[in-house]
């Protein structure tokens, strides 16, 4: 029997823009993605047997061919031309909240596609890697690296960006979820056009400053579909502190940027009375980590 354990960390955009749509109803982006070490715990064990049987704290997601860690293992075997000719066992901790624009479904998957890639000993490069990872969804070739990277196209076109300095933030969620689909329906509704500036948000990038920075972030679905409820959390973020706010994805988490862990604590007391999830982070340096 052989295993490994891994983190799966959550994913914000610093900056997101929609910057058109294709002829097969797919949006383009251009969207400046970094990882956070909120994250999801997996145990990856091979055993005798066949199958795939995943184990998981929630009871709310689907355990079978529906769930992307097990679209991100068979998306391996079958890239690889490869029966493992054994079971394979996850046992999966969620702490990234669903629905919320984190990406944790993501992260599990480039967490499962690197576990195969390691357990079997199939040494991928990493562009075979990626390639996998696009197969099971556009978030997915971004987490298998993670840091921080600027991403075009329908999410497939990365560029790696200088690691940002570990930057401490708070992330919140309502209760309330919004569907990446329906975010996108509201915003062709809205019928606004592109708004943001990233060349404004490079130098605060480039400059150093997490001041600048969060005075430089953007997304382009918070006014046409954020609900109040998110609208409310981030400028509760912002009263409580952050040197800015913003919603993550389409949403509905909202993540600020604090100048250090001090004030990200003074801040995550505000939510404490709270119905909504809360929690105190900081940006990393990768989207999946072994742990020892």
């Amino acid at each position: 029997m052989k295993s490994i354990k891994l983190r799966a960390n959550a994913k914000l955009n610093l900056f997101l823009d929609i910057t058109g749509k294709q002829a097969n109803g797919y949006h383009t982006l251009k969207t400046v993605m970094q990882s956070a070490d909120l994250c999801d715990e997996l145990e990856f064990i091979i055993s005798d047997g066949t199958g795939i049987e995943i184990f998981c704290n929630r009871s709310d997601l689907p355990l079978n061919e529906d769930n992307l860690v097990w679209k991100g293992i068979s998306a391996v075997l079958s890239y690889a031309y490869f029966s493992p000719g054994c079971k394979i066992t996850v046992n999966l901790t969620k702490n990234i909240p669903s629905g919320a624009g984190l990406g944790g479904g993501s992260a599990d998957c480039a967490a499962a596609i690197i576990a195969m890639n390691e357990l079997f000993h199939l040494d991928f490069f990493d562009d075979e890697l990626k390639t996998v990872a696009a197969m099971c969804g556009a978030d997915v070739p971004f987490c298998i690296k993670g840091g921080t990277a600027l991403c075009e196209g329908v999410g497939d076109i990365i560029t790696p960006l200088p690691t940002l300095a570990a930057t401490d933030i708070v992330i919140a969620k309502p209760k309330e979820s919004i569907s990446t689909p329906e975010a996108y329906a509201l915003f062709d509704k809205s019928g606004r056009q592109s708004e943001g500036d990233y060349a404004a948000f490079e130098a605060a990038m480039k400059s150093g400053s997490a001041k600048e920075l969060g005075g430089a972030l953007y997304n382009a679905f918070t006014e046409s579909c954020a609900p109040m409820e998110v609208k409310g959390i981030r400028n509760k973020l912002k009263m409580a502190g952050a040197l800015g706010a913003e919603m993550t994805g389409s949403g509905s988490a909202v993540y600020g940027i604090f100048a250090d862990g001090e004030s990200a604590q003074t801040a995550l007391k505000k939510f404490e009375c709270c119905d909504t999830f809360a929690g105190a982070y900081r940006t990393a340096a990768k989207g999946v980590e072994m742990i020892k």
